[in-house]
């Protein structure tokens, strides 16, 4: 089968990214492959790139739909790529600008995985400006998330046509039950909606090397929580110190307060895969603060694949997978003191942490095995092959 995948990036950085790259590491040999771009952030090693089979970048595939230029430049450069390629289905990922999606649908078969909410809020990724989870549908009352009026409206519009080119992909498919009741409640024929977790790859049982410290690691934005995550640093009890590991706007915030912080917190700036491997060897807990709704949370499924108990709040699609008391704890959104009372728990009892570490292990080995993910994928590639094309 000749796959052509569509993305805004080549990167290392995200969760979206890793999914993808890991998909096309395992399709290489089965099909036969190529990923088109918008640009390269330069953070994916050209080692790794040598594994995902070819790639290249289309101008005009980071577009998210607000333009100044016309709908017909924007999507030149794919419709060029498409009938070059001629393939036999086109895989879509981050894709957010709706002509994009029109023409991919209206040119072969297609799949989309929604990654996040994008494709039915307009807003803050369903987080309501005073950082509430919101459960108000897609609507006017949207635009109360919007400072600018006309601004809000022109948002509230791309989301729609937005949602309106999904409902033409043959199948979607989501990371967890979480996002798929929310695309059905968006209006999406739930026929149509495939629940497809990410495989995650279980490496060697990890040493029993001495584990010090707690982790957050990812975007470090408001919505992951990392301001709550401070503020429980204040109260731990324990001696173990939180490390945050990422990049973004609230990183020279961090670095600040970890010069001030007297040991209770240490700032790492954005780790590799390796360095990211490091400090999860030596990590009690990895923490998943987030105030927003995790569509999935891949970067717990990566800790607890390394034995790592995960401290993180009950939103989105976490609850599916972390089993709260079993391979970790959930806590409510927003409550800093329920985070520093489950680190100081798996801090002051290590024979727990080490037990709930096995258990989340075990499970990830029994329900994100690669053969059976993969396998499903291709039956759900098989069904949106037999639909006509629109």
């Amino acid at each position: 089968m000749r796959l052509l995948h569509l993305h805004e990036r080549l990167s290392a950085r995200g969760g979206a990214e890793r999914h993808l790259i890991s998909l096309l590491k395992h399709q290489q040999g089965a099909h036969q492959t190529l990923l088109a771009v918008g640009f390269d952030d330069g953070s994916l090693p050209v080692a790794e790139q040598e594994l995902i089979g070819p790639w290249l970048r289309v101008k005009g595939l980071a577009r998210r739909g607000l333009r100044k230029r016309g709908e017909a430049a924007a999507c030149r450069g794919l419709a060029a790529v498409i009938a070059e390629f001629r393939p036999d289905l086109i895989h879509l990922h981050n894709l957010m600008d709706p002509a994009l999606l029109e023409l991919a649908a209206s040119s072969a078969p297609t799949v989309m995985t929604v990654q996040d909410h994008r494709m039915f809020c307009p807003g803050r990724g369903k987080l309501t400006p005073d950082d509430r989870l919101c459960s108000a549908p897609l609507g006017r009352a949207c635009l109360a998330c919007f400072e600018q009026p006309d601004y809000g409206r022109r948002m509230l519009a791309l989301t729609r046509r937005r949602l309106d080119a999904l409902r033409g992909m043959g199948r979607i498919l989501v990371l967890s039950r979480y996002m798929a009741r929310e695309l059905t409640l968006a209006g999406v024929e739930p026929e149509r909606v495939r629940v497809l977790p990410p495989p995650v790859d279980l490496p060697p049982a990890l040493p029993g090397a001495p584990r010090r410290h707690h982790l957050l690691a990812g975007r470090l934005v408001g919505r992951k929580g990392v301001g709550q995550a401070l503020e429980a640093t204040k109260m731990f009890r324990h001696g173990a110190p939180l490390r945050i590991a990422g990049d973004g706007p609230l990183a020279g915030e961090l670095a600040r307060a970890a010069m001030l912080s007297q040991g209770r917190l240490s700032f790492d700036g954005w780790a590799d895969r390796a360095r990211m491997n490091q400090l999860l060897a030596g990590a009690l807990s990895l923490w998943l603060p987030s105030l927003w709704a995790e569509p999935w949370g891949i970067v717990g499924l990566e800790a607890l694949a390394r034995g790592v108990p995960v401290v993180g709040t009950a939103v989105g699609g976490v609850p599916e997978w972390l089993l709260d008391g079993e391979h970790g704890f959930l806590v409510p959104p927003g409550d800093p003191a329920a985070l520093a009372r489950a680190a100081d728990r798996l801090a002051a009892q290590p024979e727990e942490a080490r037990r709930m570490g096995r258990a989340g292990r075990a499970w990830v080995a029994e329900n994100l095995r690669r053969e059976d993910l993969m396998r499903r994928l291709g039956e759900i590639y098989r069904e949106a092959g037999e639909l006509p094309t629109a």
